[in-house]
């Protein structure tokens, strides 16, 4: 690129030019345009700045791939293994973040607290709901109201709804857990004490 002088007086012939391919092109001139125009152009060109830089702040503090890019490394791996009990849709700010707070940031926690508020959130009937008789036993018998009763948070049973650490990985409730407060029921009960009995016993 190069400026010619093409004589005048007080520079007045200087035009700017580049040459490509050996031909001179001029380079245009900004328009004159008023200063509400030139405020709406800014602030567009500020706007499309802004946008991949919120995709940032938004990728780094909700999408799970972020998350995992650290916590796949943390033994032992197979509990970061996707959750057989929640659905694909359900990711790591659903569970680990106050409800109703910041769209683009989030503040993380695992307390058992924040945990239990966020399993009645999208469970609110649970607490209310019996598996006592047969018709509506899935698995085992259980009564969350009278654990609600005792004051017991939905983690209390459910702590690996998402993360299981045993092998095989259920995410469902063990029996250890349940004698982690049940120490004085005897294990030698039969099992349709605590289990349906269309699952104890095949049907011939």
């Amino acid at each position: 690129m190069r400026l010619p002088y093409h004589g005048g007086r007080g520079g007045a012939g200087i035009e700017p030019y580049i040459r490509l391919r050996g031909q001179a092109m001029k380079i245009p001139a900004i328009p004159k345009l008023s200063k509400r125009t030139w405020a709406l152009i800014v602030c567009v060109l500020v706007i499309l700045a802004a946008i991949p830089g919120l995709g940032l702040v938004r990728f780094t503090t909700s999408h799970p791939f972020f998350c995992m890019s650290c916590h796949k490394n943390q033994e032992p791996i197979a509990m970061w293994a996707p959750s057989r009990a929640h659905p694909s849709s359900v990711g790591c700010v659903d569970c680990h973040t106050p409800e109703g707070g910041i769209t683009l940031s989030h503040t993380f926690s695992a307390s058992d607290d924040l945990m239990n508020q966020r399993c009645l959130s999208c469970h609110p009937t649970n607490p209310a709901g019996e598996q006592m008789d047969l018709d509506k036993v899935r698995i085992v018998k259980i009564s969350h109201q009278q654990h609600e009763k005792e004051k017991a948070l939905c983690i209390d049973c459910h702590r690996n709804v998402e993360h299981d650490k045993g092998t095989p990985r259920t995410n469902r409730p063990t029996m250890e857990t349940c004698y982690q407060c049940h120490e004085a029921h005897p294990r030698t009960q039969a099992c349709d004490t605590c289990h349906p009995i269309n699952l104890v016993y095949t049907k011939k």
